[in-house]
């Protein structure tokens, strides 16, 4: 548990916890945002205590040079080998946007579980966001290739057609959990219903016809229309979409659901508890659902780190470690 007054760099201690496990900051801060004004270098190093198998990770950043990443004394074969080897699950302020903003914040919440448990999932999805951008840096050229543009329809079909069917199987999965913490844990009384809601079939058959079928479209607006890039999680109360008709309690309810869920999935499907770091979390709530919510997360069994400017509203005594924060300085009670 970390306090302080705001402004003391709670957050930022958070957001460097995080980069550790996500190799991005949840804030959206480019790399020489993330490093000191007057230092040329940073780095972050943590160390996982796993009886099974520790591990010691570190990155290294620089504004004159590439990120460096080394696991275990070694640079990863992979950004999924790193994004698997240590799961995090984060609520902040800004993830209100899960329910209130647009369907891209939503695909990244559901791409994000998947890397941290799928090998392969991470490097298909860089392959179609290539294949994506190729595809329409052509369709904006002023003579446009037919040829050159349809030749990334394959790659884009085949890749669509995987992230599509595992974003689709995920949130069959994640669903239930969702709808079941957002009734029961917070006690919300109104019926909410979650389902993957795919602009193209995701198939390569489908993928690929919706693709020569919006051809001429996709010329004219200089843009790639279909595929899984413009699908979304669908989020419904009262079968209207929450996006515009829920309330600002109710938004604050669902991202909550939305991550309480996540971790328990991430924990099932992993075998271990995801590290849960919560922002501020106890001003998003009232006092019945703040205290439902550390029930369950007493129960979780995985490690927490939470910010808050009010420790007396944190409602968990139990394995509770205190550390104070004053101008970037950390230290315990």
């Amino acid at each position: 548990m970390i306090h302080g007054d705001n402004g003391s760099g709670k957050s930022n201690l958070l957001e460097a916890i995080y980069y550790l496990g996500a190799l991005k900051s949840f804030r959206g801060a480019r790399t020489d945002d993330l490093i000191a004004l007057d230092e040329e270098q940073a780095f972050v190093e943590g160390r996982i205590d796993n009886p099974d198998l520790p591990h010691t990770l570190r990155v290294e950043l620089g504004r004159a040079q590439r990120r460096r990443m080394l696991l275990d004394g070694k640079r990863p074969g992979s950004t999924s080998i790193w994004l698997r080897t240590v799961q995090m699950v984060l609520f902040h302020p800004g993830d209100l946007v899960l329910a209130a903003g647009s369907p891209d914040k939503r695909r990244a919440y559901l791409d994000r579980i998947l890397e941290q448990v799928d090998a392969v999932y991470a490097s298909t999805l860089a392959s179609y966001d290539k294949a994506l951008r190729s595809r329409n840096r052509l369709l904006k050229s002023e003579r446009v290739d037919v040829r050159s543009v349809r030749a990334y329809d394959t790659v884009l079909s085949k890749a669509g057609a995987v992230i599509g069917q595992a974003r689709a199987q995920l949130v069959q999965d994640l669903g239930p959990r969702v709808v079941r913490y957002f009734s029961e844990v917070f006690g919300a009384e109104t019926e909410l219903r979650v389902a993957y809601e795919p602009r193209v079939e995701p198939t390569e058959e489908a993928i690929a016809q919706a693709l020569r079928r919006s051809f001429e479209k996709d010329r004219a607006r200089g843009f790639t229309a279909d595929g899984p890039h413009g699908d979304d999680l669908g989020l419904q109360i009262h079968e209207v979409g929450a996006r515009h008709h829920a309330s600002q309690g109710q938004h604050r309810t669902i991202v909550l659901a939305l991550k309480t869920a996540e971790l328990d999935l991430l924990s099932e499907r992993t075998g271990r508890v995801p590290v849960l770091l919560l922002d501020d979390v106890s001003s998003e709530l009232d006092r019945s659902r703040n205290r439902r919510f550390f029930e369950v997360l007493s129960g979780a069994g995985g490690q927490v780190f939470l910010t808050t400017t009010h420790p007396e509203f944190i409602l968990l005594d139990q394995d509770r470690v205190d550390f104070s924060v004053s101008a970037g300085s950390v230290k315990p009670d």
